[in-house]
C-alpha cells in the first residue's frame, strides 16, 4: 500500500511551511490589530464615559442647586416674627416641607447661638439639639450660604448632608439659621449616582475633596470613608488638585479601570465614572481567542485542500485581508473592498463592506453627537470651547475682539412644569430655531445646559464689539416678544443675558463664569434684560 504522507517530501514541506505561514500571519495581524483596536476603543470609550459621567455630575449638581433655591425661598418668605413663636414657626416649617420635600431629612431653625428652635419633621431628640460647633452654623450666622460637612446624623444614624442659609431680620440683621438636611442615599438625593452602572463592573465614586471624603458610590459602601492618601492612587491625586478629564490608571485597589473625572461645581465636589479595563478590552480578548481558533482551523483546511487549488481559489480573499490590514493600520483610507468574484469569497467581502459602512455611518454619527446637543442639533459645550479656542487664535493675530453672551430662559420651568418635558423640549426647539437666526454665519449659537444657550461674536472690530453685542443682545430679547406655540397654546418665554467681552486671553470657563455672573444680575434687576460683567 502506497505511503499517504511522506514527511521528506517537498510537497509536505511546503504544507507545513504554509501552515506555519498562515498561523504566524495570523498573530502578527493581530498583535497590530490589537494595538489598533485598544487605542480606538479606549479613545471611543472615554468620550463616551466623559459624556456619562458631565451628565450625571450635572444632575446632581442640579439637587444641589434646587436645594439651595430652596433654602433661600424659605428664608426670603419667613417673616422675622415667626423665630419667637417655635408652634408657628414649626407650622411654617410643615407647609414648606409638605409642598417641596427636597430634604428628606427636614428643616431646622437654629437660634444665633446654634440651638434647635424649631424643625420638622420632628424627630426625637432633634429640639435639643446644640449645634453651634457645627461648621455650617458658624459660616451661615455670619450671612453666607453654606453647603456643610456631610456626617452621620446623631438623630438618625444615616449619612445626610447639611445646608443652611441665614434668617435676617427686618434690618438685615442675622437672627438665626435655616438648616436643610438631605440623606445622602434618600431617593430624590444624587440618585442616579447609584441606579446607574457603567458596564458590568463599574460605577461612580462621587468625592469632596474639600473634606476629603467619599460621598457615596454606585457598588462600594464607602459612603463617608476617607478618600486615599496622597500617592496611593495617582489619578486620585489629580483629580484631588483640579484634573478633570479621563485616563486610565491603577486604583488603590490594585485594579486597572479607565476613569472619566467630571466636576460637580456647586458642592466643589468632583464625580468620577469608571469602567475597568479587564471589561473594556473584553471584546478584544474574545476576539483574540476567535482569531487564533479560526487560524488553527484555516491551517487545517489549507492542508487538506492546498493540493487541489485552494491557494488559488484564496487569493481574492487574501487580496481582501491585505487591503483590510492597510486600512487598519491607516495607510490607506476606510474604505469598500473590491469584489472581485459572484462566489464566496465575493459574498463575504460583500458583507464586509456593509459591515463597514454601517461602522463609518455609526464613527460618523457618534462624532457628531459627541460635539452636538441631541435636543437641538446646536453646538454644544465641547464645541464651543473648540470655536472660541479658534476665535481667539484669530483675535490675537489679527487684532479682533470676540463677545459671549449667556443667556438664561425666563419662564421655561413653568411650561416644563406644567406641560411636561415633551412641551419643555418643543420650546427650547423653537427658541433654538429663532436665536440661530438673529446671528451672523460666522458666529455661534450652542446650547449648554438644561436652558441656558451661549452665543460667541467672533472677528469684530475692538471699537464696535460692545455696540454690535449690545445689538444682538437686544435681537435675541426680540424673539421672545412673540409667544411660542407649544400644544395650541401659546407660551410666554423670556430671557435674562449676561455679556462679556474678550480679546483672547481668558479660558472659556473664565469666560462662562464672567458671563454667568452678569446674567444672574440681569435676573435680579427685573429680567428680560441684558448686563454687561462688571469687570
Amino acid at each position: 500500500m502506497p505511503r499517504l504522507i511522506n514527511p521528506q517530501g517537498m510537497a509536505n514541506r511546503l504544507i507545513l511551511a504554509g501552515m506555519a505561514i498562515i498561523l504566524l500571519n495570523a498573530s502578527l495581524q493581530f498583535g497590530l490589530l490589537d494595538r489598533h483596536l485598544r487605542q480606538d476603543l479606549t479613545e471611543l470609550t472615554s468620550s463616551q464615559l466623559l459624556t456619562l459621567a458631565n451628565y450625571v455630575a450635572a444632575q446632581i449638581d442640579r439637587d444641589l442647586v434646587n436645594r439651595r433655591e430652596l433654602l433661600r425661598h424659605v428664608a426670603d418668605h419667613l417673616p422675622p416674627a415667626l423665630l419667637d413663636d417655635r408652634i408657628a414657626l414649626r407650622a411654617r416649617l410643615a407647609e414648606h416641607q409638605a409642598v417641596n420635600p427636597l430634604f428628606s431629612e427636614g428643616l431646622m431653625v437654629l437660634d444665633d447661638t446654634g440651638m434647635v428652635v424649631a424643625d420638622y419633621p420632628p424627630l426625637p431628640g432633634r429640639d435639643a439639639l446644640s449645634l453651634g460647633d457645627s461648621d455650617y452654623f458658624r459660616q451661615a450666622i455670619q450671612g453666607a450660604f453654606v453647603i456643610g460637612r456631610p456626617l452621620f446624623s446623631s438623630v438618625s444614624k444615616a449619612p445626610v448632608l447639611p445646608m443652611a442659609v441665614p434668617l435676617r431680620d427686618t434690618d438685615g440683621q442675622v437672627r438665626a439659621v435655616l438648616v436643610g438636611v438631605s440623606g445622602l442615599k434618600s431617593a430624590n438625593f444624587v440618585q442616579a449616582l447609584y441606579d446607574t452602572r457603567v458596564g458590568a463592573t463599574g460605577g461612580f465614586v462621587l468625592v469632596s475633596p474639600r473634606d476629603q471624603l467619599f460621598l457615596g458610590s454606585s457598588d462600594l459602601n464607602i459612603t463617608l470613608t476617607p478618600t486615599p492618601k496622597e500617592g496611593i492612587h495617582h489619578q486620585h491625586d489629580m483629580a484631588m488638585q483640579g484634573f478633570r478629564g479621563v485616563g486610565i490608571d491603577v486604583n488603590a485597589g490594585g485594579v486597572e479601570e479607565l476613569a472619566a473625572i467630571a466636576s460637580v461645581p456647586t458642592g466643589g465636589w468632583f464625580l468620577v465614572a469608571r469602567l475597568p479595563t479587564h471589561e473594556l478590552f473584553a471584546p478584544i480578548e474574545r476576539l483574540r481567542d476567535f482569531m487564533l481558533t479560526t487560524s488553527a482551523i484555516l491551517a487545517l483546511v489549507f492542508l487538506l485542500v492546498m493540493v487541489i487549488g485552494l491557494r488559488h481559489q484564496l487569493r481574492p480573499l487574501r487580496e481582501a485581508a491585505r487591503h483590510a490590514e492597510c486600512m487598519t493600520r491607516g495607510e490607506i483610507p476606510l474604505e469598500p473592498l473590491p469584489v472581485v468574484r459572484n462566489d464566496e469569497v465575493g459574498h463575504l467581502t460583500a458583507a464586509f463592506n456593509r459591515v463597514l459602512e454601517k461602522l463609518l455611518e455609526s464613527r460618523a454619527e457618534m462624532e457628531y453627537l459627541a460635539r452636538h446637543d441631541g435636543l437641538t442639533g446646536l453646538p454644544n459645550r465641547q464645541l464651543l470651547a473648540t470655536h472660541v479656542q479658534h476665535a481667539q487664535a484669530r483675535a490675537q493675530r489679527h487684532g479682533y475682539g470676540l463677545a459671549i453672551l449667556y443667556l438664561d430662559l425666563d419662564g421655561f420651568k413653568t411650561i416644563n412644569d406644567s406641560l411636561g418635558h415633551g412641551a419643555g423640549d418643543a420650546a427650547l426647539r423653537e427658541v433654538a430655531t429663532r436665536l440661530s437666526g438673529v446671528i451672523r454665519g460666522e458666529d455661534t449659537l450652542a446650547r449648554i445646559g438644561g436652558d441656558e444657550f451661549v452665543i460667541l461674536l467672533a472677528d469684530l472690530d475692538p471699537d464696535e464689539a460692545r455696540e454690535i453685542a449690545e445689538l444682538v443682545a437686544r435681537k435675541c430679547l426680540g424673539v421672545f416678544e412673540r409667544p411660542v406655540r407649544i400644544q395650541d397654546r401659546d407660551c410666554l418665554l423670556g430671557t435674562s443675558i449676561g455679556l462679556v467681552l474678550d480679546h483672547g486671553e481668558r479660558t472659556l470657563d473664565a469666560l462662562l463664569t464672567t458671563a454667568d455672573m452678569a446674567m444672574y444680575r440681569a435676573k435680579e434687576t427685573g429680567r428680560g434684560r441684558f448686563c454687561w460683567t462688571a469687570d
